[in-house]
């Protein structure tokens, strides 16, 4: 009887809690969307930690992943099963560093292919520098398709060889911003992302 008691209080109250508010669909989501732009395009300097996957026909890696973006400086660090411990992915415009767990640096004019070679994995860290913000690539020129929700968002894009889906958003300050990407390219690579925690920092543009 106190079991059953206990569960009719648990049901009472889960009923009074009030559903999160949903907002409602914007008017127009192409001008929503050219507003959103620039806000994104704003956002300059985060910190960022979550969790990634990434697997081919042939391997898969679970990876955590702390990404500090200031400007054009970046910090990467990714914890996995390379055999390696931690990988750190340090760079600018001016190219790409990585530094392993037994003290070996490496440098690379761009950090995707350096990822590649030094740890078997792909991820496309260039492209997703925008893509992370719910932003195309300027740089690639070439978005073949893209989709927006009904309140200006990007849900999806087709850039470069690769198909990116933005699943989900969630509110950090007054901006929305993607937690959960899902990315595959035209050779099989499927690479996903979940956003932990978000914090956008002082030094972004208004």
């Amino acid at each position: 009887m106190k079991r059953l008691l206990g569960f009719c209080l648990l049901l009472a109250g889960c009923a009074s809690t009030p559903p999160t508010p949903v907002p409602a669909p914007v008017a127009s989501p192409e001008l929503t969307w050219q507003s959103r732009q620039v806000q994104l395009s704003a956002v300059q300097t985060w910190e960022l930690s979550g969790r990634v996957s990434v697997s081919n026909e042939d391997e898969a890696w679970q990876l955590n992943v702390i990404w500090h973006q200031q400007a054009d400086n970046y910090e990467i660090r990714l914890t996995g099963p390379f055999g390696m411990g931690t990988v750190r992915l340090q760079g600018s415009e001016d190219g790409a560093f990585l530094y392993d767990s037994d003290g070996h640096t490496y440098y690379a004019q761009e950090p995707d292919s350096l990822l590649l070679e030094h740890t078997g994995v792909f991820m496309p860290i260039t492209s997703l520098y925008y893509w992370i913000r719910g932003l195309p690539d300027p740089a690639t020129g070439d978005i073949q398709i893209s989709q927006l929700d009904a309140w200006g968002r990007l849900v999806h894009l087709r850039q470069d060889g690769w198909s990116v889906d933005l699943k989900r958003y969630i509110r950090v300050d007054k901006l929305q911003l993607p937690d959960k990407l899902f990315m595959r390219n035209d050779q099989g690579i499927e690479v996903r992302v979940v956003v932990d925690k978000w914090k956008i920092k002082a030094g972004t543009r208004e």
